[in-house]
């Protein structure tokens, strides 16, 4: 039948298969820490190891290069720059329909450049990239730019294993730290490995705290692959130390270290014990559960109607089986055992007032159809997504008092008050299915109060911000939450750091305020009704354990956070 119609639209259908066959970019970012352009970090380094994606940029199976020199053309693909009215050949690593691992020459001028790809004769539309001498991104267990980071304890020239909660390093120890982007070199980029400390300078954070750094420079092993070799600051501990390295004013994408006084498994801060780590060193699994009740009290600024408040209340829940290298690459933990006085960043394309999810899942298990939680004021359910196996629920959005304003239907919880008001809460899941039936209570406090909220309104990133409360309590934590939208660039970036109750205040340092973008309103934005920027003081539980058949661990937590609009300059 094919070949019948073929005389008849020969020329159209022609003309079709040469449109669906040229290449399409959709985006070009580092390898190692994927960071959004549009960001401050957004940037490809001179020299650096980038990946592009898209649609028909190689072959339908991988091709990769084999040897050195590496190859300006592979499987049929090509990729160049064109700056400043010359033109510069990637040199490419792999290639595949979806997406070509490239390395950026290190001869490449700073600026905007145009990026094309070339896959079979046809030749892409161009895509606009920012050229600039040096943006880090250091590789991460996850493969994702989020999580613990790839980097080495070193304890001889032979033993020098992979740093996790699983394997710690101690104060004082040198770590190697891989990544892309350092800077260029003065060779071919194409040769093959071409170490030697660059001199760039770079500071690397552990906890907020800088390192000292002995070698700063190209791998031995690869092309365009960095590492930065430091010595663990004195002084620090946790099992999810936040590790950035900044260059100047560009922050690298924020990750995981995990230190202890004597190295080896790391459990401080985390719902883990010791036996279990050591369950899956040896080959076990872990199955946790984990279930969190959060409250964002976010103030709106309405014009001639004021200021309103939206009490957005909302749980979640999620039941997963780990083995240990999923536990080593995950950061499950990392949110309530961040060490006091610390902060990590994270990115995302989307306007956010919550943190993205762990890209590590595990295996998930079934805690029964439904979860329930009781208050003060009765009971509301948390259901489980057929998709994801997870559990979530809106209790309330609290859509703000306007007088006159009708009741929306079918907006979840509206028409209903605020849920997690002060009081005694309860958690269980009935008879429960893979995991036995539980109930656990949670108890949320009063009194906390954010002390100079008014003065926060215009933050200089360049400057760090300080934040204070009162009402909180000698042993509790206090949240510390921002974020910020460009809302032109479509990329944003946020920050979360604990430090403790009893401090009454905590500046954000400018290097984690770096890593966020200046606020652009989205186009055509309702003002403040949906804020580009937020910052946010809150109270966040210690987690209550709770036990189940087939649960090694269940942990319950409670956040609140006051939130308001603001602007980063």
């Amino acid at each position: 039948m094919m070949k019948r119609f073929l005389p008849l639209f020969g020329l159209a259908g022609l003309l079709a298969a040469t449109a669906a066959a040229q290449p399409a970019i959709t985006g070009a970012l580092n390898t190692a820490s994927y960071a959004l352009p549009g960001l401050p970090n957004g940037g490809l380094a001179q020299g650096s190891m980038i990946a592009i994606f898209g649609r028909n940029l190689g072959p339908a199976s991988i091709a990769q290069a084999q040897s050195f020199p590496l190859p300006t053309t592979l499987g049929g693909t090509s990729a160049r720059l064109s700056v400043g009215g010359a033109n510069f050949d990637l040199i490419l690593t792999y290639t595949l329909a979806s997406q070509v691992g490239a390395i950026i020459p290190s001869n490449t001028p700073v600026g905007t450049a145009q990026l094309t790809v070339t896959f079979n004769g046809q030749t892409s539309a161009n895509f606009a990239v920012n050229i600039v001498r040096s943006s880090f991104g250091i590789f991460t267990a996850n493969q994702g730019g989020s999580g613990p980071a790839i980097a080495q304890n070193f304890n001889t020239q032979t033993d020098q294993p992979i740093n996790s909660i699983l394997n710690a390093a101690r104060p004082g120890q040198t770590i190697t730290l891989w990544g892309t982007g350092l800077g260029p070199i003065s060779g071919n980029d194409a040769a093959g490995a071409a170490p030697g400390d660059l001199g760039t300078a770079v500071e690397v954070l552990v906890g907020n705290r800088p390192a000292t750094i002995r070698y700063r420079g190209r791998s031995g092993c690869c092309a365009a692959v960095d590492q930065i070799v430091f010595d663990v600051p004195a002084g620090v501990q946790g099992c999810y130390l936040p590790l950035t390295v900044r260059i100047g004013n560009i922050v690298s994408n924020s990750t995981y270290l995990a230190v202890t006084p004597n190295g080896g498994r790391c459990t401080a801060g985390t719902p883990f014990t010791d036996a279990d780590l050591q369950k899956v060193i040896s080959g076990g699994t872990l199955s946790v559960g984990s279930v969190s009740l959060s409250r964002n009290n976010l103030k709106l600024s309405l014009g001639p109607l004021g200021t309103q408040e939206l009490k957005l209340d909302v749980g979640a829940g999620t039941f997963i089986r780990y083995n240990a290298a999923e536990l080593a690459a995950s950061q499950f933990a990392a949110e309530n055992a961040l060490p006091a006085g610390s902060c990590f960043t994270f990115a995302t394309s989307e306007q956010a007032t919550s943190l993205p999810d762990d890209p590590i899942r595990g295996t998930v298990l079934d805690a029964g159809p439904k979860l329930n939680v009781t208050g003060p004021t009765g009971t509301r359910e948390m259901l489980k997504d057929a998709a994801s196996g997870s559990y979530f629920a809106t209790f309330s959005t609290g859509t703000p008092s306007i007088p006159g304003l009708p009741s929306i239907p079918g907006l979840p919880g509206g028409g209903a008050g605020p849920f997690l008001d002060p009081g005694a809460f309860t958690i269980d899941n009935g008879a429960g299915a893979t995991v036995g039936g539980f109930r656990t209570q949670l108890n949320i406090a009063a009194n906390f109060a954010w002390t100079n909220e008014n003065a926060v309104n215009t933050i200089n990133r360049a400057n760090g911000q300080e934040f204070t409360w009162s009402g909180a309590g000698a042993n509790s934590t206090v949240v510390i939450f921002g974020f910020s939208f460009d809302g032109v660039a479509r990329a944003g970036a946020g920050f979360y750091c604990l430090e403790r109750g009893s401090a009454n205040r905590f500046t954000v340092p400018a290097s984690v305020l770096l890593a966020l973008p200046r606020t652009v309103a989205p186009p055509g934005a309702g003002g403040d009704l949906v804020p580009a920027a937020q910052v946010g003081v809150g109270l966040t539980s210690d987690p209550v354990r709770f036990t189940a058949s087939n649960l090694d661990i269940g942990v319950a937590t409670h956040t609140a956070l006051s939130l308001k609009g603001a602007t980063f300059q």
